[in-house]
């Protein structure tokens, strides 16, 4: 998991919003079943595309401010930002395709011109 960055009300904004590369938000909660089978699928996807892709994780029960201010209302919600603007977003875990196809979106949409 050490490609996973943790992020809270205090870093978002240089973790996330200021971030050179995309962006990949897993906002989750530990008590949340959903939640469990995408951490692992969301570190994988960490791992594979360092260096191309961010991925952060927000704690929904530490951060309840933060993730108000997203509109995430329920766990998980999956948010891609691009050059600090939210440009994609998933309520619900889809399974592991649907996280790389948002990955590899969020990779492309940095590329475009």
């Amino acid at each position: 998991m050490d490609d996973l960055v943790v992020a809270n009300e205090l870093n978002f904004q240089e973790e996330v919003l200021r971030s050179t590369l995309p962006v990949l938000v897993d906002v989750s909660t530990e008590w949340c079943a959903p939640c469990k089978l995408a951490t692992p699928i969301v570190a994988q996807i960490a791992k594979e595309r360092r260096g191309t892709l961010k991925v952060v994780m927000i704690d929904g029960n530490e951060c309840p401010e933060l993730v108000a201010s997203l509109g995430v209302r329920g766990f998980p919600t999956f948010v891609g930002f691009v050059e600090g603007q939210a440009v994609e977003r998933r309520a619900g875990f889809g399974g592991k395709r649907a996280l790389e196809a948002m990955a590899e979106a969020l990779v492309e949409k940095k590329h475009q011109p």
